[in-house]
């Protein structure tokens, strides 16, 4: 039977290193418990009346911070019109950021006239589906085929066909430069 000697220098790092991944883990949990991590796009059909299902995975994350409801409201990506949605909560921390903002500044102004008079709050109902407003359907042209988008401080709703056009736009201009990315700061 050998016996193998343990180096204390060896148990302390480890410990270290287990620490430490512990406090990140500590870290991301209260750092990310407000923070929603919508994914991928999903491709949905808006009935007639205007109601759309939200993609599961969209629901899942609302629901598991209670929340039963998105905000929506009109947006503009690489030139084309499409609506951003955010859970109730995302919202409500947006626009407290705004009411320490000076209401007579010309940009505050604009950014209430263009973004937060637009904005509907859409609650889901028990299948997961939202109404979105005429205003807002009429705005981003949503037809038929609807596409959901993850981004970083939310989701987007296109119609299907203008979100291909940005796609394929995106794709030819990384083929062109595949450095396109390099100067995002991450």
């Amino acid at each position: 039977m050998s016996t193998k000697k343990i180096d204390r220098r060896d148990l302390s790092q480890e410990k270290d290193r287990d620490s430490l991944l512990l406090k990140d883990r500590e870290c991301a949990t209260t750092a990310d418990k407000n923070l929603y991590i919508f994914r991928g796009n999903f491709i949905h059909t808006i009935d007639d009346k205007g109601r759309l299902s939200l993609p599961a995975d969209f629901r899942e994350q609302l629901r598991a911070r209670g929340e039963r409801s998105v905000v929506l409201t009109n947006y503009i990506s690489d030139g084309a019109r499409c609506l951003e949605g955010f859970g109730i909560t995302a919202w409500s921390e947006f626009e407290k950021k705004l009411r320490v903002k000076s209401r007579f500044s010309s940009k505050l102004q604009q950014l209430e006239n263009y973004y937060l008079s637009r904005s509907a709050e859409c609650a889901f109902d028990d299948g997961g589906r939202i109404l979105v407003p005429q205003h807002l359907r009429q705005y981003a042209n949503l037809e038929r085929e609807v596409t959901f988008t993850s981004s970083i401080h939310g989701f987007r709703i296109w119609d299907k066909r203008v979100w291909e056009s940005i796609f394929d736009a995106a794709e030819s201009a990384l083929m062109e430069n595949p450095d396109l990315f390099a100067d995002v700061d991450i």
